[in-house]
This record gives structure tokens, C-alpha cells and sequence, in this order.
């Protein structure tokens, strides 16, 4: 499965760019999201499956936070609609489908930071 936004080329030349200038320090940048991301993925399912807006939140928050940090901005998007999401719209379709995308396109992510870690 194919994330519609993957992470692009130009943000990953940004990032090489700026790892060149501060050694060591996109590197770690991007090693503080692989470790924390999946982590943050899980509290936001199981937050939004027991309908917990605080903790979906904080963990939203959290997500975005990081992904803005990596110049990730649709990803940023993806979350911030879960940050401010309604209690009433918990288990909707569309919200369903957002969380869905979420953790789709962050496994994507996933993946080309950690293959591309090295090459920074």
C-alpha cells in the first residue's frame, strides 16, 4: 500500500542540508520521531477507541509536533484534525478513515526515514 504524500524528496534534501550545517543533530532529531512515533500511534488508536479526547489529544499533539519538526506538514495536517476532533464524531466513518490514514502514512514514513537514516 502507497501512501498518497510520501515523504518527498526535497524534504529529505532539507534534511541532508541541515544535518551538513549542524552535525549529528538531524540525525537525532529523526531517531527521537522513529523511536516515538509508533509509541504515539498507539495511544492515539487506543485514546480514539475508548472515545479519551485528552489523551487523543496530547498524543495527536505529540505526533505533530514532531512530524512540523521533520518539515512533515500534510502529516502535521492529518493529525491536527485528530487534535481538535469532536467527541461526537468519534466513530464516524470519516474519522474511522483518518485514523486509518494516519497509521498508514505514518508506517510509510516510517519506513523511508529509517532506509534514508543512514544517508544523512
Amino acid at each position: 500500500m502507497s501512501t498518497p504524500h510520501p515523504l518527498d524528496r526535497q524534504t529529505l534534501d532539507q534534511l541532508r542540508l541541515l544535518e551538513r550545517e549542524n552535525p549529528g543533530l538531524m540525525k537525532e532529531v529523526i531517531r527521537l520521531f522513529v523511536a516515538d512515533a509508533p509509541k504515539q500511534m498507539r495511544l492515539i488508536d487506543s485514546a480514539y477507541r475508548q472515545r479519551d479526547p485528552e489523551g487523543l489529544r496530547q498524543s495527536a499533539h505529540f505526533l505533530r509536533s514532531g512530524a512540523l519538526a521533520l518539515g512533515l506538514g500534510w502529516l502535521a495536517d492529518c493529525t491536527n484534525s485528530l487534535e481538535h476532533l469532536a467527541l461526537e464524531a468519534y466513530g464516524s466513518d470519516d474519522s474511522d478513515r483518518c485514523v486509518k490514514n494516519l497509521r498508514a502514512e505514518l508506517h510509510q514514513v516510517l519506513l523511508v526515514l529509517l532506509r534514508d537514516l543512514k544517508t544523512l
